[in-house]
């Protein structure tokens, strides 16, 4: 067994075990809608782990050899200890920028708006994507890069470091806040630092809210929340959040949110408000 093969047993198996978790505690069961959830998360599983993720690598992999040929391996005597931040931070730099611009860009929203439509949290969303979506990962084309020149356990450790945050942010289980409550008083201070450095269910949770305690126009590192911080769209609500989703998240046609922009669609009619029970008569 190769490390590609692994690697995907790692990641597949971890998310399905926490998926199962979620199921048997009643926690996917919140949503208010389960079933649209569980289709559209098998769709981004498909479209990742199956389709794009074939397409990308292949083309990633003839691109990078027409640029450098004969470089194969080139950078396989660059040290882990550097390759790895290296690759690390550069990825999350990327995914930074392109994630605060599908806020800001309508047309960029309207890809990644797939992932926020959700409305109630768990780790169904990692895999909640519009097929496009995934096409600018910047962590998916930088695969066929590192590998081609050597740096594989470099890049896959990168990988899972991001994966399994990314579960843990988007886990439905408010794990940092139950921490946070038992963590003695002369060590609440080290959580003022951690908070800053890494991204916690307190901060993505608030980015996939609205309303109170939200900000989801902000707070838009996958890990390392610090540049967030540098960059003045950090939020730290320590607080639980109670509306997930978008407003319009019940008007979203579900074939508009996973093939945008191919297939458009205006929005549904409002749900029509729930009528008063009629009056008792004396």
């Amino acid at each position: 067994m190769d490390i590609f093969q692994i690697v995907g047993l790692v990641v597949f198996g971890s998310f399905l075990l926490l998926f199962a978790v979620e199921l048997l505690a009643g926690q996917l069961g919140l949503s208010p809608r389960p079933l649209r959830d569980f289709g559209f998360m098998l769709f981004g599983l498909f479209s990742n782990l199956v389709v794009a993720g074939t397409l990308i690598g292949t083309f990633a992999g003839w691109l990078v050899i027409q640029l450098w040929p004969n470089h194969a391996g080139s950078l396989a005597t660059v040290p882990f200890w550097i390759a790895f931040p290296v690759i690390f931070l550069v990825e999350e730099a990327a995914h930074y920028w392109l994630h605060r611009a599908s806020h800001q860009w309508r047309w960029l929203w309207k890809i990644h708006r797939t992932h926020h439509s959700a409305q109630h949290l768990n780790v169904s969303v990692v895999y909640r994507y519009n097929f496009f979506w995934v096409f600018l990962l910047p962590q998916t084309w930088m695969g066929a890069f590192a590998v081609y020149f050597g740096q594989t356990t470099a890049y896959f450790t990168a990988v899972l470091i991001t994966f399994f945050v990314n579960l843990a942010t988007h886990s439905s289980f408010r794990w940092d806040l139950w921490l946070r409550e038992r963590t003695p008083a002369p060590l609440q201070g080290a959580w003022w630092l951690i908070e800053r450095v890494i991204t916690l269910p307190d901060t993505h949770h608030a980015h996939h809210a609205y309303g109170r305690s939200a900000h989801p126009n902000g707070n838009y590192a996958v890990t390392f929340f610090l540049f967030d911080v540098l960059f003045g769209t950090a939020k730290i609500p320590n607080a639980r959040q109670q509306n997930y989703g978008l407003p319009i998240s019940p008007r979203l046609h579900w074939a508009e949110e996973l093939l945008w922009p191919i297939v458009r669609k205006p929005l549904l009619p409002k749900p029509a408000p729930a009528s008063a029970p009629p009056a008792s008569t004396p």
